[in-house]
């Protein structure tokens, strides 16, 4: 199968896309899968060469590689070269992006346009995952436990007294400003005072269009689990509890802590896998039976496809349980979860379950889809 891996990006979370990236090629079934790495730029165009497979070429964006496009041919989908034309047969396009013009849908829809399998959540659903406060409104109506909030735009910051007011009668301080369209805790700060929300919400509105204030939840543990459908049902992965001692895990806690190194001793290959968790941690049989079923209702609630990462929020003392938000594209795809899942996964096995099932539910018409009672027009 000749799989087209896509990473980069005009978003925040570049960097971690191009590693994530670097991983799954790394761990890819030579004997069933040839890949194509394809980097994207921040004008988010495509390039691809045998070079994007040297994580010492991208400084950050990489030398020597030719832009490329994608299109359907007599002879299928292919990927072609600007410059000479050139075509590579292409079967699939597997996306490694993590937030905005990558896991929100966009790239997603592009290829639905052309017919082109792409694997993981459908454009509508990758829209959907990306928009924080419409997941939860969503699962919410599934029957899954979610916090209430509060959100602000651009205007919210002309009348920042109501926006104070709302938030003081709905959720209270201290409060947690997070973007509604980012990933990996990117512009996420915690406001103890009216005056720090103000000054938060107008941070986190020069990173997105929308900020989602929620209550800070005490004595916060957080769970994650990853999901994927398979036969007919969905499979779950292990649980990972996160350790952290700070009072919000943010993102460079997330991707530049390397172990016992020096903080900022980034090592690539290492990606989430630098974050000290624990796997399949000890839980109480009703709170470990409360994350399996939010994760199922959610799953089917938002889309049944791909490998999502869902996460969740709880307060220790009173085992109470939250949906926190769900990754369209988790980083390094969450391969260590389904390691330890109770039905064992490894890395190149689950990259040959999102091939194929992309494979397996795209089809691309040729046929005229106006039924013979619509035609307005000359046939």
């Amino acid at each position: 199968m000749q799989v087209a891996v896509l990473f980069g990006g005009a978003s925040q979370e570049h960097d971690v896309s191009v590693v994530s990236a670097q991983q799954l090629m790394d761990a890819a079934d030579v004997r069933k899968i040839s890949i194509t790495p394809v980097y994207t730029d921040f004008e988010n165009r495509f390039f691809s060469s045998p070079t994007l497979r040297d994580i010492r070429q991208f400084k950050p964006k990489p030398a020597n590689a030719g832009e490329v496009f994608f299109r359907w041919s007599a002879n299928g989908p292919v990927m072609q070269e600007m410059t000479s034309g050139r075509q590579k047969p292409i079967d699939c396009i597997l996306p490694v992006f993590h937030g905005p013009f990558g896991e929100d849908g966009r790239l997603q829809g592009h290829f639905e346009l052309l017919g082109i399998p792409v694997t993981g959540f459908a454009a509508g659903s990758s829209a959907m995952a990306m928009r924080k406060d419409a997941t939860k409104a969503l699962v919410k109506l599934a029957g899954v436990n979610v916090l209430d909030h509060v959100t602000a735009n651009r205007a919210s910051l002309a009348d920042s007294a109501t926006l104070v007011r709302e938030v003081t009668d709905r959720i209270g301080f201290p409060a947690i400003v997070k973007p509604a369209n980012l990933g990996s805790s990117i512009g996420v700060g915690l406001a103890k005072t009216p005056d720090e929300l103000a000054a938060l919400v107008a941070y986190v509105l020069a990173q997105d269009n929308l900020a989602l204030i929620e209550p800070q939840v005490q004595h916060l543990v957080e769970y994650n689990i990853a999901m994927r459908w398979s036969a007919g049902e969905v499979h779950l992965s292990a649980i990972e509890r996160p350790k952290s001692s700070a009072e919000l895990l943010d993102f460079r806690e997330k991707y530049l802590s390397s172990g016992g190194a020096v903080k900022g001793a980034f090592l690539p290959s290492e990606g989430m896998l630098s974050l000290t968790r624990d796997i399949n941690p000890q839980l109480p049989d009703d709170l470990q039976s409360r994350i399996h079923d939010y994760a199922r209702k959610a799953f089917v609630t938002l889309g049944h496809r791909g490998t999502p990462r869902i996460d969740f929020m709880a307060n220790a003392r009173t085992g109470e349980l939250w949906f926190n938000e769900i990754n369209a594209i988790p980083g390094s795809y969450g391969f260590f979860l389904w390691e330890a899942a109770p039905q064992p996964l490894l890395f190149p096995e689950l990259i040959n379950h999102l091939v194929t099932e992309a494979l397996g539910d795209t089809v691309k018409r040729f046929d005229d889809p106006v039924p013979q009672g619509a035609y307005l027009l000359p046939r």
